[in-house]
């Protein structure tokens, strides 16, 4: 049976009495609109909880205002909303009675027994995940720890430094996470970022793009380029001399050459064109960087697999890859199925 979304709610605010819009007169209309806003009105605090326990408080004002604006199209359905597939819970917490507790995926919501589905439920998803993007984001925040992972370096912000980031974090814009996965550009900034309630762990992407995982959902903000700005102040990018793999994250280019043993194409991938592709390089570098470098090349290598070509300017350095090794001009390193991850980074990339 189709409802609006005021009969799912007022489903949920007055359990057991179904409207059906049309077939309800005037008067009886009228006393269901006064149930609901004296329901609502009883509202304190509204909170999101995630699958791991996490609860961040909502605005309370917008989030009501902008309740009566959900749309209509919900379905009861007769099939329960499985646990694996719940993302948030909504909790609207109230004076002298019970909370009213709702359970929210993709794709349906739960209130007690009642399932509803439908573009309606969809769209009450989507609307429930960028409200808590944005509790997420106004948390208060007590102090920052800043590490860029790529160059091993972890700094405790100040409190001004501290105050500058935090400014532009308010200003964050919640987005929905589309299209292929964005990896996390060299150096890797990330921030772990106390607040009173649980720790927040804040990727930074791109230079305006920075993700927060939030029980099973990892929500994704655009930021002012400032953010990242301020971020390389703090902790400056910084090639390692000792490092003979570190010139590889300043390639523009990244020749794939198949060997025979792969079933794969030849091609060349500009790491240029988008922040996806020089991500995903990044990430294979990272994956390269994390081998056990080896005293003297392995008696029985096996056949190559797989060569990689990093391309700077004029200067090209190779990887060819073993079953269980690979070798970098005269240096050899032992891998842990790095090779298998690798060729799912590059069949997700595209040509």
């Amino acid at each position: 049976m189709k409802s609006s979304f005021r009969a799912y709610l007022f489903r949920i605010l007055v359990a057991g009495l179904l409207v059906t819009g049309c077939s309800q007169d005037q008067t009886i209309r009228s006393d269901m609109r006064g149930s609901i806003e004296t329901e609502l009105g009883a509202v304190e605090k509204v909170t999101v909880m995630s699958t791991d326990g996490q609860e961040i408080p909502l605005h309370m004002p917008v989030f009501l205002k902008e309740l009566a604006e959900q749309g209509n199209e919900l379905e009861e359905s007769p099939d329960s909303l499985k646990q694996e597939d719940v993302r948030f819970t909504l909790v609207l917490y109230r004076k002298n009675l019970a909370p009213l507790v709702v359970s929210v995926g993709e794709k349906a919501s739960q209130y007690g027994d009642r399932t509803f589905r439908g573009p309606g439920a969809i769209r009450f998803y989507d609307w429930i995940h960028r409200q808590t993007g944005i509790g997420i984001i106004s948390q208060e925040v007590n102090s920052i720890f800043l590490t860029a992972e790529d160059l091993s370096s972890t700094k405790l912000l100040l409190d001004s430094e501290r105050d500058a980031v935090k400014q532009i974090l308010r200003e964050a814009v919640p987005e929905r996470e589309q299209g292929k996965r964005q990896y996390p550009l060299h150096p890797y900034y990330r921030m772990r970022i106390h607040s009173n309630e649980r720790a927040m762990e804040v990727t930074v992407l791109t230079p305006t793009l920075i993700s927060i995982p939030f029980g099973r959902e990892t929500h994704i903000f655009h930021v002012e380029g400032s953010l990242f700005s301020q971020l390389t102040s703090l902790l400056p990018p910084r090639e390692k001399a000792e490092d003979s793999l570190e010139k590889l994250f300043k390639a523009t280019k990244l020749r794939v050459e198949a060997t025979g043993t792969e079933k794969m194409e030849n091609k060349e991938i500009d790491l240029t064109a988008t922040t996806i592709k020089q991500g995903m390089a990044h990430e294979i570098v990272r994956s390269i960087k994390g081998a056990t470098s080896l005293p003297e090349a392995p008696s029985q290598p096996g056949k190559p697999r797989l060569v990689l070509h990093f391309v700077t300017g004029d200067s090209t350095r190779s990887v060819i890859f073993y079953p269980q090794y690979f070798q970098v001009e005269k240096s050899w390193f032992s891998h842990n199925q790095a090779d298998q991850y690798i060729l799912k980074l590059l069949d997700s990339s595209g040509k």
